[in-house]
């Protein structure tokens, strides 16, 4: 079963991981260039993983956005 998030639960924690309000977050900006660093993401990706989530931290760090991640952890795990 995988994780289902949507794009608000996903922005709203990569806010709280970066200390910033949520409404600085945008949708398709790059949250490495926002500051998210490899110990964060893999903080989050864990966080993630408990819930159910498949995925792994080269599919996040490939195309590092809110958009991005939130089509990811919401898809089937099997999918």
């Amino acid at each position: 079963m995988g994780a289902v998030l949507s794009v608000d639960d996903v922005r709203e924690q990569v806010a709280d991981a970066l200390g910033e309000p949520t409404e600085r977050i945008g949708v398709h900006d790059d949250l490495l260039e926002l500051g998210l660093d490899s110990i964060r993401l893999m903080g989050l990706l864990e966080r993630w993983r408990e819930l159910g989530a498949d995925t792994s931290f080269a599919d996040l760090a490939e195309t590092p956005t809110v958009a991005a991640w939130s089509a990811l952890l919401s898809r089937p795990a099997d999918g």
